[in-house]
């Protein structure tokens, strides 16, 4: 469990304005549209969902800004996504009331995004990228991964439902292919 949600306040672009040049296999799973969870069972023999925290909270005033004005308190869900045991990425996503109330709180190790892409009412906002700059990000990311310092990649995007809104951010291994 963490202590507090792994900071996401990075220089974020849209998929086509990123500076740093990702390396191809990466660059795939950074620009897909559509479900990385599918994308990321396709490409191992066994996936899970590791729940690292879970828990109602205040978001950061970057996030509260995201998810709408007035926003006091949100669903703040951190999990990695495993593929054949180990971790490829590391996703934190807020989750407003409105969306609790439609079904997304208490998934357990379930894919959020697979309920996302399931249910046709959910609708993806456009993809921001970026190349992770900062030091306690990275070396926080790289005890999770258990992998070394290294160059790291994450991607967001908002997910609406009328009002409900989640917003999905992903960092990926840049220890695996």
């Amino acid at each position: 469990m963490l202590k507090n949600p792994i900071s996401l306040d990075y220089q974020w672009c849209g998929v086509n304005q990123l500076k740093e040049d990702a390396p191809t296999w990466l660059h795939d799973r950074l620009v897909e549209q559509g479900s990385l969870t599918a994308l990321l069972k396709r490409q191992c023999a066994q996936f899970s969902v590791q729940v690292l925290d879970e828990k109602l909270m205040t978001p950061p005033q970057s996030i509260a800004k995201l998810l709408g004005t007035g926003l006091e308190q949100s669903l703040c869900r951190e999990v990695l996504l495993l593929c054949d045991n180990a971790p490829h990425v590391y996703a934190q996503s807020w989750i407003t009331d409105e969306a609790n109330e439609l079904g997304l709180s208490n998934v357990g190790n379930k894919p959020l995004g697979e309920r996302l892409f399931q249910e046709s009412d959910w609708h993806r906002g456009e993809l921001e990228v970026c190349h992770i700059e900062c030091a306690e990000s990275q070396k926080q990311l790289a005890e999770l991964f258990c992998a070394s310092l290294g160059p790291l990649f994450a991607r967001r995007s908002i997910f609406t439902n009328q009002n409900a809104k989640v917003l999905v951010c992903e960092i990926f291994n840049n220890g695996i292919e």
